[in-house]
């Protein structure tokens, strides 16, 4: 049975922006309608346990100077900063006392204060879910794992570029850490018994 220590935990939302659920945005997904309910059911769960929630965003300067080598592979220009489609999805958007994070480049750890908050809120574990399981969410994870971080993705709320990417970051996540894959259901439960304590 899965079980979390909701004290020294934090949910991670990474990059679940109105274009990956739209279609507006220039990348390709799978996965984003099925994990959009799963989603909020997280998030729903997590404030009624007041575990913290981080968002991070992926956002681009309209200027373009800040994509690096991000566009030498299969990605075309996106979600700079002036695109509607870049920002957070209403469904899915902080609310009041939750934490905004903006990256630049992948992983929601380079070049961002996400660490000096986490250090802040006092938590050793992080539950991530968000967009592409094989890119931002994926090298967020291996940035965690070498901060010594324990980690846990829920793979049922994570969109991949394509399903084949989508399996194959899942498993090089568990390779990191053994028990790191869980589904929404087992999140919405672990915190389930905090919530009815508060």
């Amino acid at each position: 049975m899965f079980t979390l220590d909701v004290q020294r935990t934090a949910v991670i939302c990474i990059d679940f922006q109105t274009g990956v659920f739209t279609g507006d945005c220039a990348l390709s997904y799978v996965g984003a309608t099925e994990v959009l309910p799963k989603a909020k059911g997280v998030l729903a769960a997590a404030r009624a346990a007041k575990v913290p929630v981080i968002h991070v965003q992926e956002m681009h300067r309209q200027e373009m100077v800040d994509f690096g080598r991000e566009l030498d592979g299969a990605e075309p220009v996106h979600c700079l900063e002036t695109w509607a489609s870049t920002q957070f999805h209403p469904e899915l958007a902080p609310i009041a006392g939750e934490f905004t994070v903006c990256k630049r480049r992948y992983s929601s750890f380079f070049a961002t204060d996400l660490e000096i908050l986490l250090r802040g809120l006092k938590v050793d574990t992080l539950v991530l879910m968000g967009s592409m399981t094989n890119v931002c969410v994926h090298y967020t994870a291996v940035d965690a794992h070498q901060r010594d971080y324990h980690f846990h993705v829920i793979e049922d709320c994570c969109i991949g570029s394509d399903w084949e990417a989508h399996r194959a970051a899942l498993n090089a996540m568990a390779y990191l850490q053994k028990q790191s894959r869980i589904q929404q259901h087992e999140f919405v439960e672990a915190v389930a018994q905090k919530a009815l304590c508060l």
